[in-house]
């Protein structure tokens, strides 16, 4: 069967039809390790009910949505040490909103794009010729890591046991 609008395949993992590396689920919201993450790590959060867009859900869920969240980014911090973590909001490709939580590690393809990004807005000021060689640096440091399912597993667990901690104290 051909995946509909309300057949992604996040519905899919919710069905139980598509296999996931679950770190958290609940009624509502579930955690779950990315399979093609910029770094290891990389989580998604992703409601049950089908929205593209995070401004479709409702208060309540939106609420529990990002306190899940939260904790989540509190155990990735927790747990692989990062300088920070990002939270990338999507649900263009995958027509399913979901959050992308990315440890960011010094030097990685993610850190050197938000400082290509701060050089391009001007925060700092920046010459023209340091913007072009951030962008150039980009290129040197994109690589494509993928994970093993032993590490998914591991990785699941592992963050797993975090969240539960956070969200006790919430």
């Amino acid at each position: 069967m051909a995946a509909g609008p309300k057949e992604d395949v996040f519905c899919r993992i919710w069905r139980g039809l598509e296999r996931a590396y679950v770190a958290y689920k609940d009624d509502r919201v579930m955690v779950i390790m990315d399979l093609y993450p910029l770094e290891r790590g990389q989580a998604l959060v992703v409601p049950r009910e089908h929205f593209q867009f995070f401004y479709e859900m409702p208060k309540g869920l939106m609420e529990h949505f990002y306190l899940v969240s939260s904790a989540t980014a509190r155990a990735l911090k927790e747990l692989y040490k990062p300088k920070a973590v990002a939270m990338l909001a999507r649900g263009l490709r995958v027509p399913h909103y979901h959050l992308i939580l990315i440890p960011v590690r010094e030097g990685s393809f993610v850190d050197r794009l938000f400082s290509l990004m701060d050089a391009v807005q001007g925060f700092p000021p920046v010459p023209p010729e340091v913007v072009a060689e951030r962008y150039q640096g980009l290129g040197l440091s994109l690589r494509t890591y993928r994970p093993s399912h032993e590490e998914l597993e591991v990785d699941s667990g592992r963050l797993a046991e975090l969240i539960a901690k956070e969200l006790g104290r919430a």
